[in-house]
C-alpha cells in the first residue's frame, strides 16, 4: 500500500493520501483527534501485530500499526476506567479507518 503524510509548516500531519487519494473525512477526523492524546504514537516501520484474546498475528505497515496501537490502547484505557483523552467517536473514526486501510486486519485484530 502507497500511503503519505501531508503535514502544516508545524510538522503536524493534516491529511493523509492512499494510493494518492485522500482519506474520508471520517478518518481524518478521527486521526487530528487521535494524534492530541498522550498515547497516540506514529510507527515507523512494519509490525507484528497480535489479537490478545484469538492470539492471531498480522503484519501492518506503519500506517496500519498507528491506527491499530491507537485503538489499542484507547480501548485498554476505556475499559480500566481512566480517561481516555479522546471520546468514544474517535475510536470509532480509528476502528473504521483501519478497516477501510485493511479488512483482514480489522476483522481479525479488532473486531
Amino acid at each position: 500500500m502507497n500511503y503519505e503524510y501531508i503535514k502544516d509548516e508545524n510538522g503536524v500531519i493534516v491529511d493523509i493520501k492512499v494510493e494518492g487519494k485522500p482519506i474520508k473525512r471520517g478518518a481524518l477526523r478521527g486521526w487530528t483527534k487521535a494524534q492530541k492524546t498522550p498515547y497516540f504514537r506514529l510507527a515507523t516501520q512494519d509490525t507484528l501485530a497480535r489479537n490478545p484474546l484469538s492470539k492471531v498475528t498480522k503484519v501492518l505497515n506503519p500506517l496500519e500499526t498507528t491506527v491499530y496501537n491507537f485503538c489499542m490502547e484507547w480501548y485498554r484505557l476505556y475499559s480500566a476506567g481512566d480517561e481516555t483523552s479522546a471520546p468514544v467517536q474517535t475510536f470509532d473514526d480509528m476502528k473504521y479507518f483501519l478497516m477501510d486501510l485493511n479488512s483482514d486486519a480489522y476483522y481479525e485484530l479488532l473486531d
